[in-house]
């Protein structure tokens, strides 16, 4: 029997969408298992629920058919590089997750709890309750990525304000620095550089007079306490 759907017009109210959102008319999908919200037809946030078969004839008066759910089944062949899947996974007492045959760290807070996995070809971002909670980088190959149990296409990764904070640091005399709570290493040649953090949603890129150094996934969403570098000479010319 094909799943039941429906589209609910409403305004944000118990799901947290960001202060930005305030205001704003949202399309909510629903399932008998998950929740989807759009916006101008973007998808932006996706939450797991339950739901029974009376809570989506309730939900059919006043509702409309919805279009086919965001995440759907892998195209066959050949997985494209740039498409982005997803899987849900549940967290073991260690705060780890199985993907492919290897354990991924995932976070003692989320132990016990069900999450989804969405992954490219960098990264892997985990969603705990519809919000991105950090990332990961990714060791699937693009065959094992095609072959995930349970995978299937994802949307947009939620969570996280749209917005990049910039840091500047200077690396240390043993080619490394910190920045929100994570400490990177990126060699010595770079030592006693000053450079700028692009602190992204899902990832940090360290750049240096325009060049990108290095990028790192950003594991966690810790703010900066401070932006500037302090106490600097850049030697380099």
């Amino acid at each position: 029997m094909p799943e039941t759907r429906q589209h609910v017009e409403r305004q944000p109210a118990q799901i947290w969408l960001g202060t930005t959102m305030a205001g704003q008319t949202v399309t909510v999908w629903v399932s008998a298992t998950t929740l989807h919200v759009f916006h101008r037809d973007q998808l932006i946030k996706t939450h797991p629920i339950t739901l029974t078969p009376e809570d989506l004839a309730k939900l059919n008066t006043r509702g409309r058919p919805g279009r086919p759910s965001p995440a759907t089944a892998l195209p066959t062949g050949q997985l494209p590089a740039n498409v982005m899947v997803e899987v849900d996974r549940q967290v073991n007492n260690c705060g780890m997750v199985s993907i492919a045959g290897k354990q991924i760290s995932v976070g003692s807070p989320l132990a016990g709890k069900r999450v989804t996995l969405r992954i490219d070809t960098q990264l892997i971002h985990v969603i705990a309750d519809g919000v991105l909670t950090g990332t990961r980088p990714s060791p699937l190959t693009q065959e094992q990525r095609r072959r995930l149990h349970g995978a299937r296409l994802s949307g947009p990764v939620p969570g996280l304000p749209t917005r990049v904070t910039h840091v500047q640091r200077v690396v240390s005399s043993s080619g490394s620095l910190m920045a929100a709570g994570t400490k990177f290493h990126i060699g010595h040649a770079h030592r006693g550089k000053a450079v700028t953090i692009a602190l992204e949603d899902t990832q940090f890129r360290i750049l240096h007079q325009g060049q990108e150094l290095a990028t790192h996934p950003r594991p966690h969403t810790k703010e900066v306490t401070h932006t500037r570098a302090s106490g600097h000479i850049d030697y380099e010319t």
